[in-house]
């Protein structure tokens, strides 16, 4: 629009004209980026604040440390975790782990072979030991389940000798267990009730013998508890117990006793008799003797030559 004197004259772009000049706007827009950001990162000007470096981070933290007014709380560590990795990630100090506590022993029971105390014939003899013979096939059928002793509640504790009679009745499949005699254990019915428990229903059909009716002994030995005993004798080992100790009498003749010292005389035994012996107790033995080991006493050291 331009003005002039007398007269006004309109001037109106046309179609063409009035159009944007991309061309221009390309290269305004190229100029502002080279300038706003390329050039600075070409010249190595930091525009903002830059985090440290680790190396120079590690390089500051012994300085401070070293440095007696420096407090040890004001030094920075690459090393040191922030609040949430010390929440995450606690660190593995020997205070801060408590031990872990060994899992408690279970309860060791051991049983020895049976011991063929009696029997009677079918024309109802009475014989005694090694008369009676053999009854193979029997502690394959007896022994594992006395074992099962040791899962019985009230042989948590339980720590000495139980000895065990099992009666077998072949002319009826009968197999009962009755208590036997010198019992050093703190609960002996409690643990009776099991035996018989574990030994219901044992069927003798497989069991081969000369005679109707046996009593066998079966002295079964608790060595995990921590209640003492009603005797205070320490435990027979066992024949199933792998640590047991053997010895022989090297006396004319042994004593045996009921218990140490002082007690009633049991047997005798001549040189040579061997024997499984326990834990001494005062210079004193406790012993299993006889056939199949099925009777026992006390001895003293030196008939042992110990």
């Amino acid at each position: 629009m331009q003005e002039t004197p007398g007269a006004v004259h309109v001037q109106v772009p046309g179609p063409a004209q009035d159009r944007p000049k991309w061309k221009s706007v390309a290269v305004i827009a190229a100029i502002g980026f080279v300038v706003g950001v390329a050039w600075p990162r070409l010249a190595g000007v930091r525009l903002g604040p830059s985090l440290p470096e680790p190396s120079a981070a590690s390089s500051i933290a012994p300085s401070a440390a070293l440095s007696p007014s420096a407090p040890a709380a004001t030094a920075p560590s690459a090393s040191a975790p922030g609040p949430a990795a010390s929440a995450a990630t606690p660190p593995a100090t020997a205070s801060s782990t408590p031990p872990v506590p060994s899992p408690p022993a279970g309860q060791v029971v051991s049983v020895a072979s049976g011991a063929v105390q009696s029997c009677k014939t079918t024309d109802g003899d009475a014989l005694k030991g090694s008369e009676c013979g053999k009854l193979p096939g029997l502690d394959g059928l007896v022994l594992p389940r006395l074992r099962k002793l040791a899962d019985c509640p009230d042989a948590a504790d339980a720590s000495g000798r139980l000895p065990l009679v099992v009666r077998l009745d072949f002319a009826h499949n009968t197999l009962t267990v009755d208590l036997g005699h010198g019992h050093s254990v703190a609960s002996p019915e409690a643990l009776l009730a099991c035996a018989r428990t574990d030994l219901a229903g044992a069927n003798l059909a497989r069991v081969a013998h000369d005679n109707q009716r046996y009593n066998v002994a079966y002295p079964v030995t608790f060595g995990g508890g921590g209640r003492p005993t009603e005797s205070g004798s320490p435990p027979v080992r066992s024949a199933a117990d792998p640590a047991d100790a053997t010895a022989t009498v090297v006396w004319e003749v042994a004593i045996v006793r009921d218990v140490p010292k002082t007690g009633k005389v049991l047997a005798r035994l001549s040189r040579g008799t061997q024997l499984r012996v326990g834990t001494v107790k005062d210079g004193w033995y406790p012993v299993q003797y006889g056939d199949g080991f099925g009777s026992e006493g006390w001895v003293y050291r030196g008939a042992i030559g110990r």
